[in-house]
């Protein structure tokens, strides 16, 4: 794991890669060089720190988590790399939200929903085994997570996953209420959001120095 003047840096650098605006919501995807296979045991803090040891490939702030390939947000990179995609959100609407992630994580991964009052993880779901959607959101591995928000919740919700070989796009999609669903963008989900001014990535680097401070 790095030394402690790197959690410093990285915390720095954090600051430095999200723009964040009070129109649209932001999302952050982040891919980095890595060979990790999840296993039992592992808990989201664990792969995240994981996840930001290795040297980056590359960051990147988009407007949405659809179709998020590796040829346009990780300089073409096809093997052994891990990826985070993050978004910070105040719920406008409330009601019952449904996410569900179509992925390629060949070594496993994990999501998130943390707290933004406090940076604690209220809810997260690993999984060590091969995640291959195939583009296909009725394939059983496309996960789905349901969460009852209220008017104001502040969360972040983060992903992050670890591919070997072959890596296909990742895309995000939710839906409120069990209506239709509709991709995570910013054109979006915006109708029932507040605008956020606080960056998900300083929220994911408080986890990450957390994380770091038990693997000491």
């Amino acid at each position: 794991m790095p030394h402690k003047f790197a959690v410093i840096a990285f915390l720095l650098i954090g600051q430095s890669l999200v723009t964040t605006s009070l129109h649209a919501l932001d999302f952050q995807v982040d891919f980095r060089n890595s060979t990790y296979q999840t296993v039992a045991g592992d808990t989201f803090s664990d792969l995240l720190a994981q996840h930001q040891s290795e040297t980056l490939i590359q960051s990147n702030v988009t407007t949405g988590l659809e179709d998020i390939s590796t040829s346009v947000y990780a300089a073409g990179a096809t093997a052994n790399y891990s990826m985070l995609m993050s978004t910070t959100l105040t719920v406008g609407v409330a009601g019952q939200y449904t996410f569900q992630v179509g992925t390629d994580w060949g070594r496993g991964g994990a999501t998130a929903l943390i707290d933004n009052s406090d940076s604690s993880i209220v809810f997260e779901r690993v999984i060590v085994d091969d995640i291959w959607w195939g583009y296909n959101w009725n394939n059983t591995d496309v996960f789905t997570t349901t969460f009852d928000f209220e008017v104001g919740d502040s969360y972040t919700l983060a992903w992050v996953g670890f591919e070997g070989c072959c890596g296909g796009s990742s895309t995000l999609r939710f839906s409120v209420d069990g209506g239709a669903y509709v991709p995570l963008t910013s054109p979006n989900i915006d109708p029932v959001v507040i605008p956020e001014p606080t960056p998900a990535t300083l929220i994911l680097s408080g986890l990450f120095v957390l994380a770091y401070g038990r693997r000491e």
